[in-house]
């Protein structure tokens, strides 16, 4: 019997949600297992935010070289981003020493 994806996808959701809210307050409360609660809620709601998104860049037009050339440009933007916040980080924590 086929199961019906979409009457359990609200039921999904709660859950995920639910675990990811009572593992917050286990990060704080030593009593409840905060890691894999928040572990357990991002995976629930992983397929949620799949579906949200808008469609991918190929979808609109773009050739396989075009594709290839925004991904490219989005991860060095990335790294970009994260290099510069690693650099502000230590910045803060050579001021405050």
């Amino acid at each position: 019997m086929p199961r019906d994806t979409h009457s359990a996808q609200p039921l999904r959701s709660t859950l995920g949600l639910a675990c990811l809210g009572v593992g917050t307050v286990g990060l704080v409360l030593p009593l409840i297992p905060g890691i894999p609660l928040l572990i357990a809620g991002a995976i629930l709601l992983r397929g949620r935010a799949r579906r949200n998104q808008e469609p991918l860049p190929a979808d609109r037009g773009l050739s396989r070289t075009e594709y290839t050339r925004v991904k490219l440009l989005l991860m060095a933007r990335r790294m970009t981003t994260a290099a510069e916040s690693m650099r502000l980080a230590r910045a803060r924590r050579r001021r405050y020493r």
